[in-house]
């Protein structure tokens, strides 16, 4: 493997940083130099060209879709020039999470320097404060400051996460039956989602990692467990498939999406890391490659992630949201190893699909991304903003991923 990425380095021509990309891209087959449709992921490109895959893309992510006005991101993009101005909360969190990503992998004070801007700006967005009927909106937007925090030690970003769960997440856990349990996806509704509970349980793993006092770090811990038992014992069957919700007659819908696999991986394995407990790192595994098999959450014709929606819409984040979570599992060695390869070429084939067959490299559509990861966009209609960013996470997410010694 070794050599055959030696072998490709030396024909590889990269993408030009935060512009328009090479005509001629990974792979090429030998002999005419032309281009090949099909991804060929036997052979893995060295790291240098994920670096250059991703800061393209989070180059025209951020040209295309930052506000310098209003210091957030657009929801919609026309090229050449024509973009909607419109404004919605959750979105937020995971394009700026490009830009944390983009700042781990360069070191570049030039993506940290957005932090602020977007700590005030999504705040004047949401009317001026951060709270939200959508409790998974709040949760998202803390992550996200949870992450500036780590990134930057800065404690403004840390302390207002804290008071966003304590004050406005955590509170809608509700003991009332049919549920027993769980957090209420809006406060002014019944439903016990996925989706409200998922993010939740990442955030306070997260949380209880960092805060450095132990009765707050104790607190949290004990809310990540209570609410993943909650969702194992309500919303989650033996396969691994995550539920969608449990509305207020108890009805659960059997809906299997992404981003609540993505979530309710992470959260148990969060709690693997802060417990050591073996059976949530095994749940781990089981949410993962049920999601990596199965066609409710795959395209089994393409081997990549299925589409779950238009790319103008809140599902072209949730393909993002899985990786986000699947990379960290990748990369634990405590993951058995066979385990670990399988998903890793998994990651690899869905990188390679997007880049090679899922993106123009030329034109007014350049490093753009729609829902389906093994078709490049139309090029008429304007790029939603939540599609490109999950294909930009799942390029930022290549430079995180480490090979399988």
């Amino acid at each position: 493997m070794k050599k055959m990425i030696i072998i490709l380095t030396s024909i590889l021509l990269s993408a030009a940083a935060c512009g328009q990309v090479d005509d001629v891209y990974y792979p090429r087959p030998t002999g005419d130099g032309g281009e090949t449709t099909t991804p060929d992921t036997t052979i893995i490109p060295d790291a240098s060209y994920w670096y250059d895959a991703a800061d393209s893309a989070t180059g025209r992510l951020i040209s295309a879709f930052w506000n310098n006005t209003n210091n957030y991101f657009r929801m919609k993009f026309t090229p050449p020039a024509t973009q909607a101005t419109g404004f919605q909360y959750w979105p937020q969190a995971h394009a700026m999470d490009v830009v944390i990503d983009a700042y781990i992998r360069t070191g570049d004070t030039r993506y940290s320097d957005y932090y602020p801007k977007w700590f005030t700006g999504v705040k004047a967005g949401n009317g001026g404060g951060y709270r939200n009927n959508y409790v998974d909106d709040m949760e998202w937007i803390a992550l996200t400051m949870v992450r500036m925090y780590e990134t930057s030690q800065n404690e403004e970003y840390l302390n207002t996460a804290r008071q966003i769960y304590d004050d406005w997440i955590i509170t809608q856990w509700t003991d009332a039956p049919p549920a027993y349990g769980g957090i209420l996806w809006n406060t002014g509704q019944t439903s016990k989602n996925a989706c409200s509970n998922g993010p939740a349980g990442v955030l306070a793993c997260r949380l209880a990692e960092l805060v450095s006092d132990a009765a707050a770090k104790e607190k949290y811990k004990a809310d990540a467990v209570r609410i993943y038992n909650w969702v194992k014992n309500i919303l989650m069957n033996g396969n691994g498939d995550v539920f969608d919700n449990m509305n207020g007659a108890g009805a659960i819908s059997n809906v299997v999406l992404s981003y609540n696999m993505g979530t309710v991986m992470g959260t148990a394995h969060g709690l693997y890391k802060l417990t050591g407990t073996r059976s949530y790192l095994d749940d781990a595994v089981r949410i993962a490659n049920r999601t990596t098999t199965n066609g409710g959450t795959m395209d089994q014709n393409t081997g990549c992630l299925r589409s779950e929606g238009a790319g103008d819409g809140d599902n072209g984040l949730f393909k993002g949201i899985f990786i986000r979570y699947f990379v960290k599992l990748i990369n634990d060695p405590d993951v058995e190893k066979a385990k670990r390869q399988q998903f890793y070429t998994f990651m690899v084939h869905n990188a390679t699909t997007l880049w090679t067959k899922g993106t123009h490299k030329e034109g007014d559509y350049y490093a753009f991304f729609g829902d389906n990861w093994a078709t490049a966009i139309a090029q008429s209609g304007g790029v939603g903003m939540q599609g490109d960013v999950s294909g930009c996470t799942l390029l930022e997410a290549m430079n995180a991923l480490q090979p399988i010694e």
